[in-house]
C-alpha cells in the first residue's frame, strides 16, 4: 500500500469528510467541500486517488470524475453515495471509476477499496514504490 499516496476527499457532508480523513490519516489527504472546490484543486494538482460523493449541490461527483479523468486519466476514483441505484452505479462505472461504495459503509470496506485502487496502477507500477 502506498502510504505516500495523495488522496482527495470530496463530500458536502462534514461528518463524512472528517470520518474519511480519520480513516485514511496514514495518507496525504486533502479535502474539498464540494465539486467546485475539487475541480479547482484538480486544476493544479494530480491525486493518486479521488474519493467523491456523487450527489452534491452545484457540481456533482460525476462532474468531478469527468474533469479528473480528462486531465489525469491514471487517477483512481472511488464514488461514495447514499443513492445507490443500479443506474447510478452503472453511470459511475461508465465514467471510469474504480469502485462504488454505498453509504453507509464500514471502515474495513473503505480501506479495502482504497488499498485495491492504489495497488492497481494502470501503468503496471506499484504506486509509491
Amino acid at each position: 500500500m502506498a502510504m505516500n499516496a495523495n488522496i482527495l476527499i470530496v463530500d458536502d457532508e462534514e461528518v463524512m469528510r472528517d470520518f474519511l480523513q480519520d480513516v485514511l490519516e496514514s495518507f496525504n489527504v486533502e479535502i474539498a467541500c464540494n465539486g467546485e472546490e475539487a475541480i479547482s484543486k484538480l486544476e493544479n494538482k494530480e491525486y493518486n486517488l479521488i474519493i467523491t460523493d456523487m450527489k452534491m449541490p452545484g457540481k456533482s461527483g460525476e462532474d468531478v470524475v469527468r474533469f479528473a479523468k480528462g486531465k489525469y486519466p491514471d487517477s483512481r476514483i472511488i464514488i461514495i453515495s447514499g443513492y445507490s441505484t443500479l443506474s447510478s452505479v452503472s453511470n459511475a462505472l461508465k465514467c471510469g471509476v474504480d469502485a462504488f461504495l454505498a453509504k453507509p459503509f464500514t471502515i474495513k470496506q473503505i480501506r479495502t477499496e482504497v488499498d485495491k485502487s492504489l495497488s492497481a496502477d494502470p501503468g503496471g507500477n506499484q504506486l509509491g514504490a
